[in-house]
C-alpha cells in the first residue's frame, strides 16, 4: 500500500464519506432507543471497510462515533473496551487513534465517580503507550492520573508516575505545555525529598525560556 506524504498515512483507496455520513445517524437512532450493541455491530462493518481502503476522514468518524456512544450512554467499561480493541486493529491509521482517543478524553471529567476515572484514564493510558502519534494525550492523562494520587496524598506514587513521561523528547508538544510538566515533575520531587533527581531533571529546561 502507497503512502501519503502528506499525512503519513497510506493512500485512501477508495471514499466511504458518503456511506459513512449516512451510517451515523442510523446508529445513533439505534443506540437512542437501547440497541446500543447492534449500533456499534453497524460502525464496526463499515470501519473494517474504511480502514481497509485507507479512508482516513470515514475510519476517523466512526471510531469517534463509537466512543460517543459509549460515553453519552454512560457505558463506562464499553468505552474502554471499544478504545482498546479499535487501537489494536490491524493497519489501524495512526491519527484515527489520535483522535479516538482525544474524543475519549473528553470524557474523563464527565465519569460519575472517582473510580470509574481512574479506570478509564488508565485505560487510555495504556492504549497511548509507546506511540509516538498520541505522546501528547498521554501526558496529559498522565497528568489527571497523578492529580487524583496527590489528592490522596500517594505522593510517591504521585511522583513516580509523573517521572515516566519524557516530554523534553516530545516533539509535538508545544515548549509551554514541555515546560509547565517539567516544572510539576520537580515540584512533586521536591514533595518526595528526592532533592538529586529533582536536580537532574531542572538540566532539562532551559533557562532562556523564562528571560
Amino acid at each position: 500500500m502507497d503512502i501519503d506524504y502528506n499525512t503519513n498515512e497510506p493512500k485512501m483507496e477508495k471514499d466511504y464519506s458518503e456511506t459513512v455520513k449516512a451510517l451515523i445517524p442510523e446508529a445513533e437512532q439505534l443506540a437512542g432507543s437501547g440497541q446500543l450493541r447492534a449500533a456499534l455491530d453497524k460502525l464496526h462493518a463499515a470501519e473494517k471497510k474504511t480502514r481497509g481502503a485507507a479512508d482516513l476522514w470515514s475510519t476517523s468518524q466512526l471510531v469517534v462515533q463509537m466512543v460517543k456512544l459509549c460515553g453519552d450512554a454512560g457505558e463506562w467499561q464499553m468505552l474502554e473496551q471499544e478504545v482498546a480493541a479499535m487501537a489494536k486493529k490491524h493497519g489501524q491509521l495512526k491519527q484515527a487513534v489520535a483522535r479516538m482517543v482525544q474524543s475519549a478524553m473528553e470524557y474523563v471529567d464527565r465519569t460519575p465517580d472517582e473510580q470509574t476515572r481512574v479506570e478509564l484514564i488508565e485505560a487510555l493510558r495504556t492504549v497511548t503507550e509507546g506511540k509516538i502519534h498520541v505522546e501528547v494525550e498521554r501526558a496529559r492523562l498522565t497528568r489527571k492520573r497523578v492529580e487524583i494520587y496527590e489528592k490522596h496524598g500517594q505522593i510517591k506514587e504521585a511522583c513516580d508516575t509523573m517521572q515516566e513521561i519524557q516530554v523534553e523528547t516530545y516533539g509535538s508538544m508545544e515548549r509551554r505545555e514541555k515546560t509547565d510538566f517539567i516544572l510539576e515533575q520537580m515540584r512533586l520531587c521536591l514533595a518526595k525529598r528526592d532533592y538529586v533527581r529533582m536536580a537532574i531533571i531542572s538540566h532539562k529546561i532551559n533557562p532562556k525560556y523564562f528571560e
